[in-house]
């Protein structure tokens, strides 16, 4: 059961989409969630997407993240992503392996300001 809180913003001055995902999400939900970012994107013409997931607890396997990651591939895929994990864990970094994979630029951060300044950048 997922308890999944999604709170999606653009920031004018830096053309940023900002996306913030809270509590427990199941598969669906990651993917739903990076559809949503990018439909919310495109609404606004922003290729840039801070994704903070620093408080986020995966509700699936690791060996679910290579079935998904197709998926969420097709929604980001001409977009840049800065994702703000907090510390790093395997599930993210698994996570950021299998999104390259793809050819999408990815990082992960430790923190919102470095991950923003990264982004604002590009």
């Amino acid at each position: 059961m997922s308890t999944l809180s999604t709170s999606i913003t653009y920031d004018e001055t830096t053309t940023l989409i900002m996306m913030t995902l809270r509590g427990k999400a199941g598969v669906d939900d990651v993917v739903n969630a990076y559809k949503a970012a990018n439909n919310y994107a495109s609404k606004h013409q922003s290729s840039k997407l801070l994704v903070d997931v620093s408080e986020l607890e995966h509700r699936f396997a690791a060996i679910d993240v290579v079935n998904i990651m197709p998926k969420v591939a097709h929604h980001v895929k001409n977009m840049k992503i800065a994702r703000v994990v907090g510390i790093e864990g395997f599930m993210h970094d698994l996570f950021l392996q299998k999104v390259q994979r793809f050819g999408i630029h990815a990082e992960n951060f430790e923190c919102f300001k470095s991950a923003k300044e990264w982004l604002s950048k590009s």
